[in-house]
């Protein structure tokens, strides 16, 4: 995995914090001064539901080209709109197939560390069997898919709708693939009125990868956290022994100020 350097985190005893600025355009990656301020970079471009192959194709060459001088981590979150990739209905698995493959390409030709995709588990769906045999359908679609391209870096999971930290968790274990890991939304988690700690307590052996955003408690706004907020979420992650990659996932206009509140 490729690294950038990164600073001291506040109240963390000198634990060092890789930071990762999520950005929707080519043109959000200062290449220089992101690598001046050892930052990573995950690009989200590709979770627009209606950019065609040849656009896509024109998204990820600017990336390329990017990225030859680029030094610091680098993600790219997957398409999700509506997609399932453990659904009954075979038409249903065939879109999601084709959505995540070409992301996996995407992924593959930009040698990305990481690309995320949602957990698209329904918790609605709580009869123990029912959630099961989901979790085994995720398994062979991962099977699959995994078997017919070429990636070679972390896909993370990230939690949605659910509260309960157990659903991601079993759906981790069933699939049980080295490669495949957790990403901890804190926004969602926050949405949902979860327990950080649990979750933490829950995915410590899974998480490598977060992504950091705030809001009121009911709707899912990317808001800045609080400084309160992060100093929290530091001191669990030093209790927990954990370190993963923090992506800051809401519109900010100062970078080094802001990177300063994590560092």
């Amino acid at each position: 995995m490729s690294g950038g350097r990164s600073g001291l985190s506040p109240g963390s005893g000198g634990a060092k914090r890789s930071i990762v600025k999520c950005i929707s355009s080519a043109e959000q990656l200062d290449v220089a001064r992101f690598n001046r301020l050892g930052l990573g970079v995950e690009i989200q471009d590709f979770t627009e539901p209606n950019l065609s192959f040849g656009e896509q194709e024109e998204i990820a060459g600017r990336y390329r080209r990017l990225f030859e001088g680029f030094k610091g981590i680098k993600s790219l979150h997957g398409p999700f709109l509506d997609l399932k990739p453990a659904s009954p209905d075979p038409l249903i698995r065939a879109v999601s197939y084709e959505r995540y493959r070409r992301a996996l390409q995407i992924a593959t030709a930009l040698e990305t560390d990481f690309i995320v995709f949602h957990s698209q588990i329904n918790p609605f769906l709580n009869e123990p069997a029912l959630r099961d045999r989901n979790n085994r359908q995720a398994g062979a679609f991962w099977d699959r898919i995994l078997e017919e391209t070429e990636y070679r870096g972390t896909i993370l999971i990230e939690n949605i709708f659910e509260k309960d930290a157990d659903l991601l968790k079993r759906y981790l274990r069933t699939v049980n693939r080295p490669n495949l890991k957790a990403n901890l939304d804190l926004g969602h988690l926050k949405a949902r009125g979860a327990g950080l700690e649990e979750w933490l307590g829950e995915l410590k052996d899974d998480l490598v990868y977060m992504h950091i955003h705030s809001n009121d408690g009911r709707y899912d706004l990317h808001r800045r956290p609080t400084t309160q907020e992060i100093a929290r979420l530091y001191s669990l992650l030093d209790r927990y022994r954990l370190n993963p990659v923090l992506a800051l996932e809401y519109p900010f206009d100062h970078l080094e100020a802001e990177l300063a509140r994590y560092r």
